[in-house]
């Protein structure tokens, strides 16, 4: 985390093998199985109900083949859950298990029939295009098999096999569609997170300094303020301010004072500690917050910053600059805008007792330090 966002990189996410490339992936385990018990439900149930069905229409039941293939569609579910890359087991499971209930209640003779669509429509949603070509190759050759398994008297082409063949060719044309309609609004879909995440970054992003602006800042805040809280761990605000900073804009022109603030915004990021948050609060005043610190290494870490301004030789102008800076630990009890208030309340006063100083103001009183 640096300035108070958290940073996702997509090529740390999980990509199953197989999965559509278009895809975003899953960030964990957890992730992803509560993605398949939220969208897969909708298919084991339809093979759950087209398993049922088969019941209807039989009047022989080879209960052994009826549940063998319940328990290796199941079985291809849990293996799925396991973990992202095992996610082609569950099309597959349904594949093998509807064949093993159709051998069980009305014979691979009277053919596979709708269950074919199963594999196919689940990989059509998730898959990428190879995977969905080789389920539908699978599927094919499953219908092939049991017709030449069947037939006793050679290989023609009933009206069963005839229909099985219609409804491969049919699942594989929706399948194909399906799988470009879903495409389709997954791009629009990944178009507009990448949208709202630019214009969230941009509502949170100072223009000038590249850090944090005041809004980025108060999302931080309260962030911090949240963690201390709850783990009971010390927190520090300080407010830093440039003095004499616009004798130098005066002097050098807006044009140079905007590249003194980059200048300054930079050198204090990299300096700040990853968990630190540092903002421009509004002009030539910045806010820094430091969780899990105390007063004691919240003015260490202030310090270290309000004496690395951009130096210049030959500028006397420029050497001119000075920081001052009031801190203020949080009391585990008050408000953000309590905070604010005492840290800016010691802002004021290494201002009006010389500048170029550090005011650390506890919850009974002050404490100064200053530079010579």
């Amino acid at each position: 985390m640096r300035n108070g966002r958290t940073v996702k990189y997509e090529n740390l996410r999980i990509r199953p093998f197989g999965m559509h490339p278009n895809h975003r992936g899953y960030e964990d385990v957890t992730e992803y199985r509560h993605n398949q018990v939220r969208y897969g439900i909708a298919f084991v149930l339809i093979t759950a109900v087209c398993f049922a069905v088969t019941l209807i229409s039989s009047t022989e039941i080879d209960w052994a083949l009826y549940l063998g293939g319940w328990i290796l569609a199941l079985a291809g579910v849990g293996v799925a859950l396991l973990h992202p890359s095992f996610w082609l087991a569950a099309p597959f499971g349904a594949l093998g298990g509807a064949i093993m209930v159709r051998g069980g209640t009305d014979g691979l003779e009277a053919g596979i029939g709708p269950l074919l669509l199963i594999p196919v429509l689940a990989v059509a949603v998730y898959g990428s295009r190879r995977a969905l070509i080789t389920v539908i190759i699978c599927v094919v050759a499953a219908v092939v098999i049991a017709q030449v398994a069947t037939a006793e008297e050679g290989v023609e082409l009933n009206p069963v096999w005839r229909q099985d063949l219609v409804l491969a060719v049919m699942a594989t044309v929706l399948g194909v569609v399906i799988q470009d309609l879903v495409t389709r609004m997954r791009l629009e879909r990944n178009l507009a997170e990448e949208r709202g995440r630019i214009i969230e970054e941009l509502a949170l992003t100072d223009a000038l300094t590249g850090i944090d602006n005041r809004r980025g800042w108060e999302r931080a805040i309260r962030r911090s303020v949240g963690q201390a809280r709850r783990h009971s761990q010390p927190l520090c605000l300080a407010m830093l301010d440039l003095d004499y900073f616009k004798q130098y804009n005066d002097a050098k022109g807006h044009q140079a004072g905007d590249d003194f603030l980059r200048r300054i915004a930079l050198n204090w990021e990299e300096m700040t500690r990853i968990e630190d948050h540092i903002a421009r609060y509004g002009g030539e005043e910045f806010v820094l917050t430091l969780p899990n610190t105390d007063l004691d290494g919240a003015k260490t870490i202030v310090e270290r910053l309000r004496t690395s301004l951009p130096e210049d030789p030959g500028d006397e102008v420029a050497n001119a600059v000075t920081c001052s800076a009031g801190i203020a630990e949080w009391d585990g009890a008050e408000t953000v805008r309590e905070l604010v208030s005492r840290a800016d309340q010691a802002l004021y006063t290494a201002k009006n007792s010389g500048r170029n100083q550090t005011v650390a103001v506890e919850t009974t009183g002050f404490r100064t330090g200053q530079l010579n």
